[in-house]
């Protein structure tokens, strides 16, 4: 073995121990269902802006606005089911701690906050809709943040 592969104490380095099977296939299979999150996160965005057009057009009242909003809203509920199956992949996959936070928040997120705040944002204040298109960019950023993650160290 040349110095160069050698660690500072010139010893050579411990082998890593493979993980087992499984774990690497839940760490594969986090890594794609994070990358679809992010995909359905940009198409999200999409949604939200036929939502504004649309209700628009059709005058501007809540039935309508809603009705327009609705494929953005069963998106919402997709991205919410595919962050729990990616909280179950990050948890078998043992591959850290983002790969199990990460998920938790977007969860927690997008069945708890973000419903919340369209009905606040109809009913008590719009603001409240400008908090829910934060969150939405935390959402996506969050995919984004576990995708570069699980692509960058995978486990072997």
């Amino acid at each position: 073995m040349t110095t160069a592969t050698r660690n500072r104490a010139g010893h050579e380095p411990a082998p890593v121990p493979a993980v087992a099977g499984y774990r690497s296939g839940f760490d594969t299979a986090q890594r794609w269902l994070a990358l679809l999150g992010v995909v359905l996160c940009a198409l999200q965005i999409g949604f939200a802006a036929l939502g504004f057009w649309g209700a628009q057009a059709a005058g501007g009242g809540e039935d309508a606005t809603r009705a327009a909003f609705a494929p953005h809203g069963e998106l919402g509920t997709a991205l919410g089911y595919l962050a729990l199956l990616v909280l179950v992949t990050g948890l078998l996959a043992r591959s850290g701690w983002k790969s199990w936070v990460i998920p938790l928040v977007l969860a927690v997120l997008l069945f708890a906050v973000q419903g919340m705040l369209v009905g606040l944002g109809f009913e008590v204040s719009r603001w409240f809709g400008f908090v829910h298109a934060l969150s939405g960019t935390v959402i996506t950023a969050g995919f984004v943040w576990l995708m570069l993650d699980r692509f960058r160290a995978p486990l072997r």
